[in-house]
């Protein structure tokens, strides 16, 4: 009838309606947002719901949204409503042009078509078995889309082989024993290395090509800024330069500080930063790898340097729950997701923040020291001259 098809349209125009602006940066959502991914331009994926029981009064979706820098202007472009799976993970890969999204025991390959205003679901396959109910938590394409890691309750890390969708993967190998349960994984650069941080706060490093040793190389994490255990929570391959494959960890104490270390692959640390005296929750690297944003438990969010991890930009609290995620959009601007219903975008241009105010205050303290300098010298040479005439 005319106005089955009616409302058929008005859930349509609901499922697509732009973010509401807020202040200072902030967009209001119909979710609580709990996984968000960039592509590194212009377009990123957002997801979040009510879960399988609320799923009614607030739908479980996945949205694809537009910002463009110039204008600030943030526009949905595709929604897609997954039912009683909740999305609790997105990460993308470039080199497949596909998105991944971690939902219930498993996870599905998705396909945003901005020219259709679409996201397809393209296939679904299970990767967490053991426990009463099995969630997986993170799934990374392999840097050149070969591969796909996966991990989450079951405390397994597995490798899969990835096919052209609708195919699903297949296994490739399970890495390691089974651990605590499995927070976050990601692949070396040159594809070559797997790693993974589980609950009980260590990171583990796998060679693939070699079976031993069993568990790979382990890393803990120690700090003079933390009293007791260190607890790893985020884990990210750092593309060095000059090819030296690093690792840089996200981790905190029990209550905090946030910290974010760089690792060599043997455990050695080389060098750290101290961004909050609260925990941390996401972390993102850019394009180029040359920054990465980290979300805070306070619901701040801090852009950094890398390799030299000086901070670029702190925020204050943005969100009044944790930063559950981050990601970088355009040339300077960092976006933040919380499961209070709202994205924030902070556009950091030129650099500005702490580094900058230093390189000013520094300038500033180079020219009134010239200035000295200049002064006695002209007053020297004029008594100089006095005691000559003498």
């Amino acid at each position: 009838t005319f106005s089955s098809i009616k409302a058929l349209a008005s859930v349509r125009l609901v499922g697509m309606a732009d973010p509401q602006a807020g202040k200072g940066g902030t967009y209001y959502v119909p979710f609580p947002v709990l996984a968000l991914a960039s592509n590194g331009g212009q377009i990123f994926l957002s997801a979040g719901g009510g879960g399988s029981t609320s799923n009614k009064e607030v739908p479980n979706v996945v949205h694809a949204q537009r910002y463009d820098e110039a204008t600030g202007k943030l526009n949905t472009v595709a929604a897609l409503n997954t039912g009683k799976s909740l999305v609790v993970h997105i990460s993308y890969s470039p080199k497949t042009n596909l998105w991944l999204a971690s939902s219930r025991n498993g996870c599905k390959i998705l396909s945003l078509s901005i020219e259709e205003n679409t996201i397809t679901e393209l296939c679904e396959w299970a990767t967490e078995e053991a426990g009463k109910e099995p969630e997986q938590n993170v799934a990374r394409y392999s840097p050149d889309g070969s591969m796909i890691a996966t991990g989450g309750t079951d405390g397994q890390v597995i490798v899969w082989k990835a096919e052209k969708p609708p195919a699903v993967p297949v296994l490739q190998r399970k890495c390691g024993t089974k651990a605590r349960e499995i927070l976050d994984v990601d692949f070396s650069p040159d594809n070559k290395f797997v790693a993974a941080c589980d609950d009980a706060g260590n990171c583990r490093v796998w060679e693939l090509a070699k079976e031993e040793p069993e568990d790979g190389t382990v890393i803990t994490y120690s700090s003079s800024a933390v009293k007791g255990k260190v607890f790893i929570k985020l884990c990210r391959f750092w593309p060095d330069a000059s090819g030296k494959t690093t690792l840089l960890l996200g981790a905190n104490g029990a209550r905090g500080p946030a910290l974010v270390g760089l690792f060599s692959t043997d455990g050695t640390k080389l060098k750290e930063v101290n961004l909050d005296k609260q925990p941390i929750k996401s972390l993102a690297l850019d394009v180029d790898g040359g920054r990465i944003v980290v979300g805070l438990m306070s619901g701040a969010k801090s852009v950094c340097s890398c390799p030299g991890l000086s901070c670029i930009k702190k925020t204050k609290e943005l969100h009044s729950l944790p930063a559950q995620s981050v990601a970088f959009l355009g040339e300077a601007t960092a976006i933040s997701g919380s499961g209070d219903r709202d994205l924030h975008l902070l556009n950091f241009q030129g650099g500005s923040g702490s580094v900058l105010c230093y390189l000013l205050v520094l300038l500033l303290g180079l020219m009134v020291v010239a200035a000295m300098v200049l002064r006695i010298g002209v007053k020297g040479a004029s008594l100089g001259q006095g005691r000559l005439e003498m």
